[in-house]
């Protein structure tokens, strides 16, 4: 859990420093929203290659050699002096960054059984959030007095800390799964690829993702520049929603597991809440995106939509891990990950498109890509519900496709 708040805070700093740098680098709209965009060029592509080594290499060693990338990051960053080092800074942060949701699960999984996950995998969810309150309580303060540069140092010395501590303590979880699908059990790729639930669960994370990657660039910009906000007042909006989404993960998750462990259907338990969620928030956003809600009512609509679909991850990653073998495990969920999180190399990048052909007005360019980001959520939502089957899936691969090896 804390590996996950370092990493949010890591990722998020651009964000809260983004005024700062690009009145002081002179960025336009187009190239913020394309470094934005860098951190997620390797983000995708480093976290299979790495989920891939985590189904044979300790997660403890793939967790420290991640933290010694994120330092080098850092420490880049803070001595950027233009538009391509920044590009390249933001680049090897996600390289980075990319494994670490998917290897602290795979990690976290192996102290579980699959129905007692669904807590755990959002009490992960619940660090990536904690992190994003510590960086809106925390970074606009640094930031505004010490200045951006002082923010960065002063995460990778963080990182450091952590790392010492990890090898001092990290241990790796015992927990075989061979009671109900072999250890030794594998099932072609293909198969598992091509899964209409593993192929839904993913479509649904990947535009949950389109909105939520925002925080890690426009969002602080949009409240400050484009409504106005202080920068800490900008900082309580966004702890607010973070607020929100942890209360919503565990008072969901744990009435789902409660469910689960009562013999509850996997669909009704594990994917109709994040479904609906998803469903609910695509929703919001589109009415924030395509209708004149005003200042309060825009503020109210960012809120339960960002709330909403930060629902979805956790469910997301618990029900990748119900039906993956237990060897295959790791690489599946980093591919699921990999491709949800590729939608951060297209959020920021449309965000400052559609700013500049609003004649860099912030708002208006911002907010009608929310609303088209809302009715793609509403129609995965949608397709989610009728056509996610978990328990299916498990049964087909365990009886059709599973090969000795």
């Amino acid at each position: 859990m804390i590996v996950m708040v370092i990493a949010v805070l890591d990722k998020s700093i651009f964000a809260f420093a983004g005024p700062q740098i690009i009145d002081e680098l002179k960025l336009t709209p187009a190239q913020f929203g394309s470094i934005g965009s860098a951190f997620f060029v390797l983000y995708s592509i480093s976290g299979l290659l790495v989920g891939f080594a985590a189904n044979r290499l300790p997660t403890r060693y793939i967790l420290a050699a991640m933290s010694l990338v994120w330092m080098a990051a850092q420490l880049l960053t803070a001595r950027s002096s233009g538009f391509a080092m920044l590009v390249g800074s933001r680049m090897l942060l996600g390289a980075g960054c990319g494994p670490g949701t998917a290897v602290t699960q795979h990690a976290c999984f192996k102290w579980y059984a699959p129905r007692e996950r669904v807590v755990p995998a959002a009490l992960i969810q619940v660090a990536i959030m904690l992190g994003a309150i510590a960086g809106a309580l925390m970074l606009p303060l640094v930031i505004q007095r010490f200045g951006w540069r002082a923010g960065y140092l002063l995460l990778a010395g963080v990182s450091l800390v952590w790392l010492l501590a990890w090898m001092a303590y990290g241990r790796e979880g015992t927990h075989d799964d061979a009671a109900l699908t072999p250890s030794t059990a594998t099932a072609p790729y293909r198969r598992l690829l091509l899964d209409r639930s593993f192929v839904l669960v993913t479509l649904a994370g990947f535009c949950s993702y389109l909105p939520t990657a925002l925080i890690y660039s426009w969002v602080p910009v949009y409240l400050q520049r484009g409504l106005g906000l202080a920068p800490i007042q900008s900082g309580y909006v966004v702890m607010a929603a973070t607020l929100g989404v942890i209360v919503l993960n565990l008072v969901v998750s744990s009435a789902s597991q409660r469910a689960l462990t009562r013999g509850a259907r996997v669909r009704r338990a594990l994917v109709a809440p994040p479904m609906l969620a998803c469903l609910l928030g695509g929703i919001a956003m589109a009415v924030l995106g395509f209708g004149s809600p005003g200042r309060v009512g825009t503020l109210a609509l960012f809120l339960l939509g960002s709330i909403l679909v930060n629902l979805l991850p956790a469910f997301a990653n618990s029900i990748v891990a119900f039906f993956a073998p237990s060897r295959q495990r790791g690489s599946l969920l980093a591919i699921h990950i990999g491709l949800m999180t590729s939608a951060g190399m297209v959020a920021p990048l449309l965000v400052g498109r559609a700013v500049e052909r609003a004649g860099g007005l912030i708002a208006p360019g911002f907010e009608l890509v929310i609303g088209g980001f809302g009715l793609a959520l509403v129609a995965s939502g949608l397709l989610g519900l009728a056509l996610i089957d978990p328990e299916r899936t498990r049964s087909q691969l365990l009886t059709r496709d599973t090969q000795p090896r």
